[in-house]
């Protein structure tokens, strides 16, 4: 089954690491739609008492030049993509005058489009960090999130294999089931199942994600479990990607709060994964 992932492009350079990501996770290619998505920053604003015909021209001048800038870098990350061996009728460029924030227009798309996964690069987390505005989160995110989210810091060709935190949670069971529908192609990657033993029915969380694994068609032979004792959930996942080059990092995260940094990032483990995991991307989910 065909898998569509929307990857955000932006003029910063760092943006291309979800479309490194995408390319060196994904060996088996045949069946992996991309959406370039980028959005048009508005040029300044002209006051009434200030228009004129002079000024209309000017301002439509600038953002002749926006979109020429915004295309070429949609078709920068296109070539990359190429030189990754993604197939040319399977990509797509997309871009739109901004309607809301940077972010909220991805989060806009990302819902409107029915993707699978959306990609953000380091710049997209530099504007989920640095975002603050509760006017726009309560506006546009009322409603939980339909899609993951795979957030990318930096890219190492040679990662693989996916850390699938489960904690018996309908997030986490989610997750679970994006995961193996995302991998069931590409048997390069193992899923090693990770579990606190201080939860109650580990085992039988364990034996459900193996179920829903299986049933998005990932091979039974490439799973593997692990229970983590008592202590910082967020130090040993850290730990245990970087020890493991793990490629991703993938857990499901719920809450009712409005604003999209805390509805994606609650909790001390997704919120610490966030700030802090480096090299393996994290996939987060509600």
């Amino acid at each position: 089954m065909e898998k569509h992932i929307l990857i955000t492009i932006s003029e910063d350079k760092s943006s291309l690491l979800g479309v490194r990501f995408a390319g060196y996770f994904f060996a088996d290619k045949q069946d992996i739609k991309i959406t370039l998505f980028n959005t048009a920053p508005k040029p300044p604003a002209i006051w009434d008492n200030e228009r004129s015909l002079e000024s209309d021209i000017r301002q439509q001048a600038e953002l002749d030049k926006i979109h020429t800038r915004t295309q070429k870098t949609l078709e920068n990350a296109e070539k990359e993509l190429l030189n990754l061996d993604f197939m040319p009728d399977n990509i797509t460029q997309k871009f739109q005058d901004r309607l809301f924030s940077k972010i909220g227009d991805i989060i806009h798309e990302g819902e409107k489009g029915l993707y699978d996964a959306v990609i953000l690069g380091r710049r997209g987390l530099s504007i989920l960090e640095k975002m603050f505005d509760e006017s726009v989160s309560e506006e546009i995110f009322q409603q939980p999130f339909t899609f993951p989210l795979w957030l990318c810091r930096s890219v190492d060709p040679s990662r693989k294999n996916v850390l699938l935190y489960v904690d018996g949670s309908d997030t986490s069971f989610r997750m679970a089931d994006h995961v193996g529908f995302i991998l069931n192609k590409q048997k390069q990657h193992r899923i090693t199942i990770l579990v606190m033993d201080e939860q109650e029915k580990g085992a039988q969380i364990t034996l459900n994600t193996i179920k829903i694994l299986i049933g998005n068609g990932f091979p039974e032979d490439l799973i593997d479990s692990h229970v983590v004792k008592k202590g910082s959930l967020a130090k040993y996942i850290m730990d245990e990607a970087e020890q493991k080059k793990y490629a991703a990092v993938a857990l499901g995260r719920s809450g009712g709060e409005k604003s999209l940094f805390t509805r994606i990032f609650k909790g001390e483990v997704c919120h610490a994964l966030f700030r802090e995991l480096e090299g393996a991307s994290l996939w987060v989910c509600n």
